[in-house]
Parts: C-alpha cells; structure tokens; sequence
C-alpha cells in the first residue's frame, strides 16, 4: 500500500464515522457538558468562597492596625503626652497613664506592643504585653523615622510583628522628643489568630513567614478551637478540606506574610452530591460507548501499527536502505515520513562521524555519549574508557583554557574553536585544533548537545613555526633579520607618525672582527656573535628590536624616546653608553679570552619623512663617523646633535659637582609697594662656573629638572631662605619683610615636601607668615586634589602663596578658584609689551580686576620704565619688582641698601 493513496482515511474521519452510526454523538456531547458545568460551578463556588473568606482575614487584619494607627495619632496630639516635652514631667508615670489609656479600650488586647523611645531610638518605657519579646523588637529597628508612614514588619521565625512609630514634638519649639511604638505581633499571638479564626468563619487558618516556616496557626473543632504556636495542625483527612494561600496585602501594599485558609468539604456537601449523580449517569453510559469504540478503533488501527514497528525495528537493527511503507492513515504515514528522513540524516551523519577527524559527542552536562575511531586514533583512550565521562576528563595540558569562558561563547554564538595543548594517553603532549558546537533546543533555545571535533595539527605548526624562523630570523643568533626588522621598521615610523614620539636607529659593527674569523677561526667569530646578541637583547627593552643585518653588523631599533629632540637624544646617549660598557667587556671561549670593541652610528626620526633606506644609510654613515674617531665610540648623525648632546652631558656632570659642593649663592630682588617702600623680597638662584662665568638659569633649572637635582637644590634654597627669615625675624625693623620663594612643581610633588619645610620653620623659630612660596600653573595639570591639600596644610601654619607667570600657561579659573591662593603675580612678558601692545596692557589689566574679585592681593615683575609702573598703578596694582626699583641683589648689598 503507497504511502500517497487517495483513499487513506484520517484518523478524525473514522471516529466521526463511528460515533455517527452509533446516533449517540449528542447524547454524549450533552452529558459531558453538563457533568463539566457541574464541575465549574462547584469549583467556582468553592474558589468564591474561599478567596472572600481571605479577604475578611485581610480586612479584620487592617481593621486592628486602623484602630491602633487610630490611637497612634490621637495620642501624639494628646496634651499629656505633649507635656513629655517638659523637663518637669514624669516620663515613666506619663508612659503608665498612656498604658492605661490603652488597656481601658475594648480592644485592649490589640496592644501587644507598646513602648517609648527616645530620639535617638534608647527605650524608655515598654508597655507591650509580657508574652512578647519587645526588646527583641526594638533591636530590629534601625531608626525609628523608618517606621513613622507605614506599618512595617520586623523579627524572623515566630517573633514576626507589624510595628509602627509616632513622633512626639514639643509644642512650643517643634523640636522631636522622642517616638511612641506600637505594634502588633503576628507569630505567637495565639489570641489573635483565634479571632481571625472565628470572625472569618473558617476551619482552619495559618500565618506563614516569607521563607514558608509556619508563624501560628488555628484550627476549628467540634468543641473548641486548637491554638498552635510553632506548628501547622495536622488534619485528619486533607482530602476533607480545600485550601488557599495567597500573600497577605495590607493596605494595597505587599507583605512578606502568607496566610493560608480551609473549608471542610462537608459544607459543599449538597453541590457535590448534585454533581456525583449527574456524573455517574452520564459516565456510565459514555463507559460503554467508548468500549465500543475502541474495539473498532483497534481493527482499523492494528494494521498501521505493525508496519510502523516492523520499519522501526529494520531502522533499530542497522538495515542499510530500508524505506517506510504507507498505512492507509495519514498520521501514521506523516510519522513515518518524518522518520524517514530522520534515518537519511543519520545515515550522513554517521558517514561523516567516521571520517578522519576526532569526534566527540557530549549531552547538555558535557558528559560524553559517543566517540568515533578518530578519536581513539588520535588519543589513544578507547571508546568505553570515556564514556559517560565528564569532557574535562580528557588530559587538557594547557593552562590558558578556561572552561567557563568557553560555556559563555558557546551559550551565546554556538561555536568557540582553538588551538588547544593536549595530552595523550600515553603521556605525549601534543598541539589540537579545537572545534567545539552547541547544538540547540528549537524551542527555548536552550543547549542540549556539544559536538567536538579535534584534529593533530603538531606536526603543522611545528613547519608552520619553523618556515617563519627560516624567513624572519637569524639562524646564528635567532635575532630579527633584515626582512623582519624592516616590518618593524616600517610599524614604528607609523607609530612614530601618530604619537608625534622620536625613535630612534643604532647601527653597530664589531671592530677587528675579520682578524678574529682569520686567527682563531669562523667556529670562535659564530660564538662571538652569539655573545653579542644575548648582551645586545639585555641592554635594550623588551619593546625594542635588535637584529643582524648580516657579519659583524647589527641594528637596534628604538621607539618611544620621547616628543623633544634634544632629550630624545640624550636618552639615545645613555644607551649608547651602556652598550658600549657591556660589549666591551671580556668572552671566553673555552680557555680563550678575547676582548672586543665595537662602533655605533645613530640616526634619529619622527613620523615617515625619511625613507627606510635613508634611515638606515644615516645610521651607517654615522658609525663610519665613530670608526674614524677611534672606533669604541658612537655618533650622531647630526653633527650639531652631537654636539648639543655632548654640552647638555657635560652641564649636568657639572651641575651634580656643584650640587655636592653647594656651589650656587643667592640673591634678593626688592619687593616695593606704590609708596616706593620695601615690603619684601623675592631670593633667587644664581650659578657662578669657575671657568664658563655666570650660567643663566634658564639654562640649567631645566637640566636640574630633567636629572632631578631639582629636588636637593630646592631643599638647599628653603633652607638658606629660612635661616635669613629666622635673622631677620631677631631684628625689629626687619621682622615683618617678606621673603618670596620659588618652588619647583618636581619639589612640590615630594611626598615629605610639607614636612620637611614645616620640620624647617621649627627649626629656625621664626614667623611662617613671612614667608611666601610662588608656585607655577604648570603645578596644577598634576593631581590638583593633592595641590590643594598641600596647600591648605601650609596655610594653616599661616605660610602665604603667589601663583607665579599667571596668564602664560594653562590659566583655568575652575582651578584657580579651587586654590587657597594668596597672590597673582603678572608676568614678565605682559609687562614689558604694555606700552608697545595694548592686547598685553589688557592681559594685565584683567589680571588685577580678576584678582580684586577673587579677593587676591598682585604684583607685578619686571617693571624697568616708570610709563611702565604708571599704567601698572591705573589698572590697580600696589605692589611691583622689577629694574625700575633695583636689580637682584646680594645679601650684603640689599642689606646696606634697604637695610
């Protein structure tokens, strides 16, 4: 019979078939539909029954809170418990009477707690009935505020309570005096669950706590009423009895509390009766319909029955090629043509399960159901060692695999793949491309299969890694060779060309290589240049690339080295140093020991405008450059860098000698009001080289700063400056002068900056208030939150603070109004240009008003004309140094001057 046969019939057909003949189809339809409506209404009733019931429980319950929320308000407005408020009145014989107040009520038995607290939440009075815990209560309330708009529920277990507060003010000043408590207990209140009991007219009642552990329960008897503390009463019979529990909701607000309610059958015993012999007649006779129609269904069926089992069975004993015969049913012959196709998909997929990579199948909690010979091939672990095993007992080797991120991936995209370090069976590790699939639910889309597949890919990547060494690397050394350290090259002319940072090019040869290969053989020159690259490779960062051109040539590729040229340089320099001192040291070969020296050129470049090649012909020139100066030795190639460098090198070796040997002295420009008179001064750091003269400090505060012997210079001015305070503070018409000194941003940033200068005040015992520290904007682009602190504590100990330069840098006024600042002080370069640029006479000017709004005295540098302090004085300035007063001065000078 064809699966397709036009007159198949369906199963709905045949029924309708059999129930028309039979002529009882409406008979049958009628008494289902009126046994069913007896059903629902009974249900219905029951459900009514029981949901008004809860409900009454639920309104007796907000029912005693009203009523006390009622007592709550009335007492605080009663007049006695606002006189609680005066220090005359008794407040435990008030709290008696309130007590008493309560208990005279009808619902005195409501008043399970009760109890007064004082604003800070102490316990002053407690009322409650002696049955429940109220100090237990109390220290479930975190303040008692909280509780003041709403009940709320406190306690756990059977000491669950509904607690509300008021607060109590003092009439007259409105000020809290304290809060009044009441409360109603839930778990143990044995007398209230029998009036719930009663007033809602059920059978049984319970009160449950969130996590469903029974608070008190009740439970109706013929004589009397069973009141159970810690346990649900057990029923006779459940089946007697219908249940509801739902979320007890109080005032439309949800609660932690379940209450929970039963009606015994026997009060729905008439409906039920009604419905039992409806039921029975109509199912009698339904019984026997329905046998009858089920022996015809079995004829007519049996038949489709058995070709769809004798198909399974074929399907289940592995028979190649078996095909579904039709049924004469459409169901049966949609069922088979579904396992039809079914059994063609297995047959693929058990073709390519047994292809020639490693496959494992694993269920939703990764325990492996099947593996195929691949597998066994590839591990060495049999089928039956793994089965029903968890994934993870196959030997991963590798430490970087994190399971769970691969749970992740797999959850959210299907497929997550690697390769993997694994481990044989026999203990061999060996590399596996990694292939892991989930297979999905279509329905919830959840994961209820993995499929892996594993293939051996050590031999790949081993010829993988080996062909990159043979094209990228040097053989001898295993450095970078030309074509690599061109890629590399060429990535950090790029970077270069993005950061706006210098790199910079080492070009190195052994000198006397050749006479070494010639004497002793190419055997003791390979091992040579073996040496050289491991000192190279320690020298330089882990960033940088050394490589082998080829012989005895090397290069050193540098980035980073900073946005400036100069310090770029000086960078380069120290490393030229170091290479030098570490390849000029002596090999031993063997017995043998040889000592050899080396020539370095230096190019350096920003961005890309100079090719590759050029780069490296600079390099190469410049190590030319350093052979013909006598080899062991490096240059630049720019001639006016080196030299630059070599001067920068050489100043700061003479500026750590004079450091030591506390070379530098001071002087003192006069600080001068509008009037002409001293009121200060500002001290000065000043160089006198025994053989170059006087070095200007624009050229060596920077390399102090880039050395960081800024750090002990500034200490040795602060120190000097507090001994002349600590002189002039001994003399009476030089107590008041005010010293001005400049403190580096480097110096300022020292974690002991405040102590040091605070252990120095205490040390010369004069007026911190003479002195003042002008700090830079260039201070505040660092942690400004750290600034201000500094400052703050200095000023506390009265030491006064001018923001020098102010206008030139990175001037902010959300900073500058976050500094405890005492002083603006104009530069320079406004000043002299006043005359000549009204842009510069404006700056000024805006200066002086900015610092009278901000409340900030001014003073202004470098004034040298008097058109010049003229215009100063019509903008509003008071105070001014500068050549137009008098140059900085000597000690003995200022002193025989102004002194």
């Amino acid at each position: 019979m064809g699966i397709g046969k036009s007159w198949a019939l369906t199963f709905t057909t045949r029924i309708t078939m059999i129930f028309g003949a039979l002529g009882i189809l409406a008979l049958l339809v009628a008494s289902v539909y009126a046994a069913r409506t007896s059903q629902v209404q009974l249900n219905t009733e029951i459900s009514n029954t029981l949901e008004q019931r809860q409900r009454t429980v639920q309104s007796l319950i907000e029912n005693r809170l009203d009523v006390l929320n009622t007592y709550l308000d009335v007492a605080s407005f009663n007049y006695s418990f606002a006189s609680l408020i005066t220090d005359d009145t008794d407040t435990f014989g008030l709290s008696t009477d309130m007590s008493l107040m309560f208990q005279d009520s009808e619902s005195a038995a409501m008043l399970d707690l009760f109890f007064l607290l004082s604003p800070e939440g102490r316990l002053i009075f407690d009322g409650g009935m002696p049955l429940y815990d109220s100090e237990y209560i109390l220290n479930q309330i975190d303040s008692p505020i909280l509780y003041t708009t709403k009940w709320r529920q406190t306690g756990i277990d059977q000491r669950v309570a509904l607690v509300r507060a008021t607060p109590i003010f003092d009439p007259s000043t409105i000020q809290l005096k304290g809060y009044m408590v009441a409360g109603l207990a839930i778990g143990q209140n044995r007398y209230f669950i029998q009036h719930l009991l009663r007033a809602a007219d059920v059978d049984h009642i319970t009160l449950y706590s969130a996590d469903g552990n029974p608070l008190v329960s009740a439970t109706r008897s013929d004589r009397l009423e069973s009141i159970v503390g810690l346990h649900i009463s057990e029923q006779d019979d459940e089946s007697d009895s219908h249940y509801l529990q739902q979320p007890l909701s109080l005032f439309n607000e949800p609660t932690d509390i379940h209450v929970s309610i039963s009606l015994s059958s026997d009060r729905f015993l008439s409906q039920a009766g009604q419905f039992v012999r409806s039921f029975l007649l109509l199912s009698g006779i339904f019984l026997g319909l329905l046998i009858f129609a089920a022996w015809l269904l079995h004829l007519s069926h049996s038949h489709a029955i058995a070709r769809l089992l004798k198909f399974i069975d074929q399907t289940q004993k592995g028979v190649k090629g078996v095909k579904f015969e039709g049924t004469g049913i459409t169901e049966y012959n949609q069922v088979g043509k579904a396992m039809q196709h079914m059994v063609d998909d297995l047959n693929v997929a058990a073709t390519v399960f047994e292809s020639g990579e490693g496959m494992i199948v694993a269920d939703m909690n990764c325990t492996i159901l099947r593996v195929n010979p691949a597998f066994t091939r590839i591990t060495g672990y049999e089928a039956n060692e793994v089965m029903r095993n968890h994934l993870t007992s196959i030997k991963i080797k590798d430490d970087k695999i994190d399971f769970d991120a691969i749970k992740k991936t797999l959850l959210h995209q299907g497929v997550w793949q690697d390769e993997i370090w694994s481990k044989r069976k026999s203990g061999d590790r060996f590399l596996q491309w990694t292939s892991i699939s989930a297979v999905f639910n279509g329905q919830n889309k959840s994961i209820v299969n993995y499929v892996v597949t594993l293939l051996d890919v050590t031999d790949r990547k081993e010829a993988e890694i080996r062909i990159r060494q043979l094209a990228f690397y040097d053989q001898l050394t295993m450095l970078p060779n030309r074509q690599l350290l061109m890629e590399r090259l060429e990535h950090a002319m790029e970077r270069s060309q993005r950061s706006k940072k210098f790199g910079a090019i080492l070009y190195l040869d052994l000198d006397d290589f050749k006479t070494l290969n010639d004497t002793r053989g190419h055997h003791i020159g390979d091992q040579l240049l073996k040496q050289v690259a491991e000192r190279l490779s320690a020298c330089v960062r882990r960033v940088d690339t050394v490589a082998r051109l080829g012989g005895d040539e090397f290069i050193v590729l540098l980035e980073d080295m900073g946005d400036a040229h100069e310090p770029a340089g000086v960078l380069v320099e120290s490393l030229c140093q170091k290479i030098l001192e570490s390849l000029c040291k002596p090999y031993k070969f063997g017995n043998l020991e040889h000592f050899n020296t080396l020539s370095i050129g230096v190019t350096l470049f920003i961005g890309k405008d100079e090719s590759m090649e050029e780069l490296l012909k600079q390099a190469d020139l410049a190590m030319y450059q350093a052979k013909a100066a006598g080899r062991n030795t490096y240059r630049f190639f720019d001639p006016a860098m080196q030299v630059k460098v070599t001067e920068h090198a050489t100043l700061a070796r003479e500026l750590r000698l004079c450091v030591q040997q506390e070379g530098f002295h001071l002087v003192y420009q006069p600080q001068v009001d509008a009037m002409g008179q001293l009121f200060g001064a500002e001290v000065l750091l000043r160089w006198q080289h025994p053989e170059k003269g006087f070095i200007s400090p624009v050229e060596f505060i920077p390399i102090a700063e880039d050395t960081g012997l800024i750090i002990p210079i500034g200490d040795w001015v602060i120190e000097q400056s507090c001994q002349q305070l600590a002189k002039w503070h001994e003399n009476e018409a030089t107590r008041d002068l005010i010293l001005a000194v400049n403190i580096s941003p480097k110096q300022f940033q020292q974690d002991d900056f405040v102590d040091k200068l605070l252990e120095s005040i205490h040390k010369h015992n004069f007026d911190p208030a003479t002195l003042k520290l002008e700090i830079t904007e260039s201070m505040l682009l660092d942690d400004v939150n750290e600034t201000v602190a500094k400052i703050s504590t200095l000023k506390e100990h009265k030491i006064s603070f001018s923001l020098d330069d102010f206008g030139t840098g990175y001037s902010s006024l959300s900073y500058l109004k976050r500094l405890p600042l005492d002083q603006l002080k104009i530069d320079k370069s406004f000043v002299t240009e006043m005359s000549q640029d009204k842009h510069h006479a404006d700056i000024a000017k805006t200066i002086v008003s900015l610092a009278k709004s901000m409340e900030l005295s001014v003073i202004a540098e470098g004034v040298e004309t008097e058109e010049q302090l003229n215009m100063l004085e019509s903008f509003g300035c008071c105070a001014f140094q500068g050549y137009y007063f008098s140059r900085p001065l000597t000690l003995n000078d200022f002193t025989q001057r102004y002194l």
